[in-house]
């Protein structure tokens, strides 16, 4: 079994707020390792996705609230959440680097250090980054 692995926001997200050709994947991924890797601003990130299912894709509050808070539990309780002024250096070389977002290249900081594949269903991230598996697909892309 593998041993570690970096969950991104979107596939924390997945796990918890069903996503055709998504959640099973991530699933199925979150069941191969051992230690989940995440940062703290995951948190900020998992509810404004929250929020916009709430506002933008009218879902029921309560329902997407249980998911919320099952996101949350999760991210507290089994990940262990790096706090992302550890990787800012790294990971601003990174974002110029590979032109992708700071919130993305601190993503990829972490995977770094941590010698930890990233876990993204974010297509653009996947391919900039060296150690990535898409969960965007029916199957993942490793590579």
């Amino acid at each position: 079994m593998p041993d570690k692995i970096v969950l991104d926001s979107n596939v924390i997200v997945a796990i918890f707020f069903r996503e055709d050709g998504v959640s099973e994947v991530a699933e199925k991924i979150v069941e191969k390792y051992k230690h989940y890797y995440t940062l703290d601003f995951a948190i900020v990130e998992i509810t404004n996705v929250a929020w916009k299912k709430v506002m933008f894709e009218k879902e029921p509050i309560e329902i997407i609230e249980d998911g919320l808070r099952k996101c949350i539990e999760f991210v507290t309780s089994v990940c262990e959440v790096i706090n992302s002024v550890e990787l800012y250096g790294v990971a601003f070389k990174i974002a110029i680097e590979k032109n992708i977002s700071a919130y993305d290249s601190l993503f990829a900081a972490l995977s770094m250090k941590y010698n930890a594949p990233l876990a993204t269903a974010d297509r653009k991230l996947h391919e900039k980054v060296d150690n990535g598996i898409l969960v965007r697909q029916k199957r993942a892309t490793f590579r």
